[in-house]
């Protein structure tokens, strides 16, 4: 008996919209996502959501059914967007600060804020962007049955980000920074400028020639080469409750920068374990921050303090898809 032979990835993304869209009308997602958001009555408890958004992901990436579960948990060690990514034990309970805020959220920004946490969190190895793209075309509204599965089927194909809202939390990633960075005493000299000033005559926020040989400070120092920012907050406050900063300090031209070769020498593992939990508090906090633009738009702006953080996003989403 011949082999069956394999599929491509075309043939193999097919196959999948397939299930997805038998999945959907199987369970009434759509009937089920709109009373989610039709801010009337109770909506179901967050568990059944989450359960929704695992086995929808699941299938989106042809996983078998005992096998479907959040596996995320490398996510933030991989690639360049090791910068945006939360720690997997946090991802859950984010998402379901998210779900709880569809209520204080204005009518139809849902479809938007629960899609971009799902993929800013990355609760799954693969296909974040895809569940995403799936979950806002369930929270839109639509004409007919026609148009919805018209949408759906392109949010689900090979070219679902280019041809449908892609509901990327990337676009807001540096006003959000800017937020984080002024909360934890950088400082800006006006409302439209991204060049931060460092706190307590910092020049330099790392020395960049020095090297670490310990596998702790190897780990924080691979994530500071893309998490510069957030690693030099996580270490510097730490080290400042400690009065310790001037211990770990390097002289830099007229100015300061933190020494990874001295870090690495004197701190211990409970000191780094304790400012990897400080980076990724920083990493649970960016997301929060995105929740809650949503929730208080009135309260945060985007990185040129022109509009609203929320309005901003949506209407880079839109621009994206009508160029």
């Amino acid at each position: 008996m011949e082999k069956p032979a394999e599929l491509n990835d075309q043939e193999l993304r097919k196959q999948q919209t397939e299930k997805v869209f038998d999945f959907l009308n199987r369970t009434g997602a759509y009937e089920y996502v709109q009373h989610l958001i039709s801010h009337k009555g109770e909506k179901p408890p967050f568990e059944v959501f989450r359960d929704f958004v695992v086995r929808l992901n699941g299938i989106a990436r042809d996983i078998p059914i005992d096998e479907r579960k959040p596996d995320g948990d490398r996510v933030y060690l991989a690639g360049f967007d090791e910068a945006l990514v939360p720690k997997q034990i946090d991802k859950e309970p984010i998402l379901a600060d998210a779900y709880a805020a569809v209520e204080r959220v204005q009518p139809g920004d849902e479809a938007y804020l629960l899609p971009a946490v799902i993929n800013a969190i990355h609760l799954f190895a693969d296909g974040n962007g895809r569940t995403s793209r799936i979950f806002h075309i369930l929270l839109t509204k639509f004409e007919s049955e026609v148009a919805f599965e018209d949408e759906l089927r392109k949010a689900v194909g090979e070219d679902g980000r280019y041809e449908t809202e892609d509901i990327n939390p990337s676009i807001v990633r540096i006003s959000i920074d800017k937020i984080i960075l002024l909360r934890h005493g950088f400082a800006f000299e006006n409302d439209t400028d991204w060049s931060p000033l460092f706190p307590d005559g910092f020049t330099l926020l790392f020395a960049s020639s020095e090297s670490v040989t310990s596998d702790k400070g190897k780990v924080f120092m691979d994530i500071r080469r893309v998490d510069q920012p957030y690693c030099f907050i996580a270490a510097h406050e730490y080290l400042k409750e400690k009065n310790m900063v001037s211990d770990f300090t390097t002289q830099v031209g007229s100015g300061i920068a933190l020494s990874p070769s001295k870090m690495d020498q004197s701190l211990t593992n409970d000191d780094w374990d304790e400012i990897m939990k400080r980076y990724h508090a920083l990493k649970k906090e960016h997301v929060e921050i995105l929740i809650d633009a949503f929730v208080k738009p009135e309260e945060y702006k985007n990185l040129t303090g022109t509009m609203n953080l929320k309005d901003f996003f949506i209407g880079e989403i839109k621009n994206k898809l009508a160029k």
